[in-house]
Formats: structure tokens, C-alpha cells, sequence
């Protein structure tokens, strides 16, 4: 049982290693079509906006603490 759990480990782990320029290209396409909804095309309220803003703030700070580590 327990090398079942180590093996979905090291799986998820190889997976892992590619998925990551993935994950940061579509997260910056995804907080870049927020901002462009929010600040250009004008919809939204204050709440659409911190939530934008703390996600970005919470994006940045996971690539600084995770290209720093």
C-alpha cells in the first residue's frame, strides 16, 4: 500500500517538472484577461478588483519563493 502512495509521488513529482512553464503561461493569460476586463472593457466592481489584485500579488509571490528556493 505504502509503495503505491511512493509511486503516485514520483509520478506526480515527473509530471510536475513539465507542467510548471505551463502553469506560469497560463496563469499570466488568465491574470492578463482579468485585468484586461476589468481595467479596459471596464465590468467589474471593487470586489472583482482586490480579488485580481491579491491573485496576482499571491502568483508573483509563489515565483519569487519558488525560483528563490
Amino acid at each position: 500500500m505504502l509503495s503505491l502512495l511512493g509511486l503516485a509521488g514520483g509520478a506526480a513529482a515527473s509530471v510536475a517538472g513539465w507542467l510548471w512553464p505551463v502553469m506560469i503561461v497560463l496563469s499570466v493569460l488568465l491574470l492578463g484577461r482579468a485585468f484586461y476586463v476589468l481595467y479596459v472593457k471596464r465590468r467589474g466592481n471593487w470586489l472583482s478588483a482586490a480579488i485580481t489584485w491579491a491573485s496576482a500579488v499571491f502568483v508573483v509571490g509563489y515565483w519569487t519563493w519558488k525560483f528563490v528556493t
